[in-house]
């Protein structure tokens, strides 16, 4: 499992890559195992070692800023709710089919809510503060309309990101289980259950699966 979330990661660095047409000029990433791999195709794309870094994570003060806030306003939400599942005897952790399950029912309320994070964060307006590197502003009118003078540090030059090198990576997935998914998908046709626009509905079907899982 843990493998397949490196792998995952990797594949979401390769997407931006891919999508924005080139790589950055220096990434920094804190030593955690999941980096590896970024930081090989980092200095691969750009034909340099030093294009890399590591650092620990408390130096990168605007992240670890962020992932309390993120925490704190959505996250821990999330994690009170599977929290309850584990109490109430509906959830074991390190059951993989009941984690399939739980993914099956909430992975696109997930999306939609994550969605919904980053979508109010590069809007929202950043205000000026005494001693701040970074500008001031609204973050996507930052990324796409940059004040001038401003350094562009993607680089476009790189080596291609090839199907090979997409498909060496973990692709995201519902289920770990393809096969167990489709059971899933089966159950839900033949009962005429909808797929869930929001998190009660995620739930009610969470423990109607349940039972088929169990």
């Amino acid at each position: 499992m843990y493998c397949a979330i490196v792998g995952v990661i990797a594949h979401y660095f390769l997407s931006t890559v891919a999508q924005l047409g080139g790589c950055p000029h220096l990434l920094r990433t804190d030593c955690g195992t999941e980096n590896v791999r970024i930081a090989a195709m980092q200095c691969y794309f750009c034909h340099d070692s030093r294009s890399h870094i590591y650092g620990t994570s408390p130096n990168n003060q605007r992240i670890e800023s962020w992932w309390s806030f993120l925490r704190h306003h959505n996250v821990q939400y999330w994690m009170d709710l599977f929290s309850a599942f584990v109490t109430e005897g509906l959830f074991h952790i390190g059951n993989v089919r009941e984690t399939d399950c739980l993914r099956f029912c909430f992975m696109q309320v997930l999306r939609d809510n994550l969605q919904h994070v980053v979508t109010n964060w590069n809007t929202h307006r950043i205000r000026p503060t005494r001693g701040a590197r970074c500008p001031a502003g609204v973050p996507d009118e930052l990324f796409y309309c940059p004040i001038s003078p401003a350094a562009d540090c993607l680089i476009r030059n790189m080596s291609p990101v090839t199907n090979d090198l997409m498909q060496a990576v973990v692709q995201p997935s519902t289920c770990s289980d393809s096969d167990f998914g489709e059971y899933l998908c089966y159950i839900c046709q033949q009962h005429g259950w909808q797929p869930p626009s929001s998190v009660s509905e995620a739930c009610t079907l969470y423990r109607r699966l349940h039972a088929y899982c169990s």
